[in-house]
């Protein structure tokens, strides 16, 4: 059986775990999640930036071994 996997954007994971979007892209560089990258570029300003996307099956694995017991 197929299912689909759910992808969180940066924003999403850092309202999820109660953190910044700098601290989410911090942990992404250290490789502490990994994340699928694909450039983004915005209309008005010209601004080439990073846009990741990290699967819902790396957010558990990430919290499974970060969990502090």
């Amino acid at each position: 059986m197929d299912s689909i996997e759910k992808w969180y954007s940066v924003k999403e994971v850092a309202a999820q775990r109660g953190v910044s979007c700098d601290t989410v892209r911090r942990w992404i560089q250290r490789g502490f999640v990994r994340a699928f990258k694909f450039p983004g570029r915005s209309n008005k300003r010209r601004r080439v930036y990073d846009c990741f996307r990290i699967s819902e099956g790396e957010l558990d694995r990430f919290t499974r071994a970060n969990m502090t017991s």
